[in-house]
């Protein structure tokens, strides 16, 4: 496939990435984006809102169980950023067969991968439930739901990867659109499942998994037709090592360092259990404040996707500052996104944490909005650390993106974690929203490090593109 051959649409959004004012083109890629992390957001609130109407158990369960599925999914994430990163440099560079070729390869691994990790998975379902430290009366309630979420899990990877294709090309319409009818479709199906055939705690996951299956369907259609720019090609696919070295290289150190990261969550919640039997539902409230919490930060974690492709792009032409101002860009929109969302959950704290408790009434709320007093400090320091992560992804430093996220849990959270808890046992669940603090904060003021050393080494052009295929 030569630049010929290549539709008008793609060719002009190479050019507009390339070219285009640049806080116009973070914010076109940007916004569709940080969409997705909106839909996906509400699609973890939906789970733990139509719980909530049940025991403590029932919700603790269902946080633990998301939790071990972002571990798991992380898989996906690194790989993803790291295909889209080598696809973006390549359509940078206008070596479109290639780009076809690489996104192809990838493709066809993570389906098969997508699969495996099924079978696998539901194999050792009780088992890794109990290294997540559930008890049996927990596992009891949610291993239908596990169950559920494993296949959503694989569905999930294969999406993850085309969705990062999608992004290289710049196609953000069609992300923000399938996104709109993934997620209605989670909602319909969840109230359909539970509250009107009431099938029970498991059915939730299974909203979620006809969502998921409807953006895989929307992917194979693409995939097949003629003028799309990744149409898949068994010819195409190529098992080589001068492919699976640099997609290794980049993808590796990030799935390593999220799926430590997401393992520290299990950890921190594994240690909140102590906090059980004197203030139940603690672990539950801990995970119900992550995603007030993420209500902002998920936005900001989108945007730095969208940035690390920008940057892709402009690294393979050496507009080293252009890349600086993209970078500024991102971190524009990040500080006012964090700002305005923390002003707005400190002066709604209280009618979120009660909508949040559901049936568990004001002691419930009280213990959501204790963790959550403190983790909201941080939401401004993690905007930071999103511009950053986007910018040494970018770049193609993923090794200082897994030192990043694993500084994050072990130099931070768990030390913190455990100093609260074995000092200060009388502060309770409030300990856990402190160790959130401590964690969010250290990463950003470490994130303004890195950043200032890559801004200065794109500024003295010590940065290349090394991806050669």
């Amino acid at each position: 496939m030569d630049a010929s051959t290549v539709s008008e649409k793609d060719r002009k959004r190479r050019e507009f990435i390339l070219n285009g004012n640049p806080m116009a083109v973070v914010l076109s890629i940007s916004l569709p984006l940080m969409a997705l992390g909106a839909f996906s957001y509400i699609s973890s609130i939906i789970d733990t809102v139509v719980v909530s109407a049940t025991d403590n158990s029932a919700v603790s369960s269902v946080v633990m169980i998301s939790q071990i599925k972002q571990l798991i999914s992380a898989i996906g994430a690194g790989f993803a950023t790291g295909s889209s990163i080598i696809v973006s440099r390549l359509i940078g560079r206008g070596e479109y067969d290639k780009a076809k070729k690489a996104a192809n390869t990838t493709l066809e691994v993570f389906f098969g991968l997508a699969v495996l990790l099924i079978i696998l998975i539901e194999i050792l379902a009780v088992s890794i439930l109990r290294l997540g430290r559930l008890d049996d009366d927990m596992i009891a309630v949610g291993i239908g739901y596990f169950r559920v979420q494993i296949v959503s899990i694989g569905v999930g990877l294969f999406n993850q990867v085309f969705m990062g294709l999608e992004k290289t090309r710049g196609a953000m319409k069609n992300i923000t659109l399938i996104n709109i009818m993934s997620m209605t479709l989670k909602l319909v199906f969840t109230i359909v499942f539970v509250n009107v055939l009431k099938l029970g705690t498991s059915w939730v996951a299974g909203g979620t998994l006809c969502a998921d299956i409807s953006v895989t369907v929307y992917a194979l259609i693409n995939l097949v037709r003629k003028n799309y720019l990744f149409k898949f090609d068994p010819k195409n696919v190529m098992f080589s090592l001068d492919f699976f070295k640099p997609l290794c290289s980049l993808s590796i150190p990030v799935s390593l360092g999220k799926f430590v990261f997401s393992m520290g969550k299990v950890i921190v919640n594994g240690l909140g259990m102590r906090y059980e039997a004197s203030e139940p539902g603690a672990v539950g409230a801990l995970g119900i404040s992550n995603q007030i919490s993420g209500s902002v930060t998920h936005l900001t974690t989108y945007s730095e996707d969208s940035e690390s492709s920008i940057i892709s792009y402009n690294l393979s032409q050496r507009y080293y500052s252009r890349m600086i101002k993209v970078f500024f860009c991102t971190l524009t929109v990040n500080l006012i996104i964090t700002t305005v969302g923390f002003i707005l959950l400190t002066v709604f704290k209280a009618p979120i944490s009660m909508f949040f408790a559901g049936d568990g009434g004001a002691e419930k709320a009280a213990l959501i909005e204790k963790i959550f007093s403190f983790e909201r400090v941080g939401i401004i320091a993690l905007g930071v650390n999103s511009a950053v992560n986007g910018l040494i992804y970018g770049l193609g430093y993923t090794k200082l993106s897994m030192i990043c996220n694993l500084s994050r849990l072990f130099a931070f959270r768990i030390p913190s974690m455990l100093i609260m808890i074995n000092c200060f046992p009388e502060m309770g669940a409030e300990s856990l929203g402190i160790a959130m603090l401590i964690s969010n904060v250290g990463i950003g003021l470490m994130s303004v490090v890195i950043g200032t050393v890559c801004l200065l080494k794109i500024k003295h052009h010590k940065t290349k593109d090394n991806v050669k295929l």
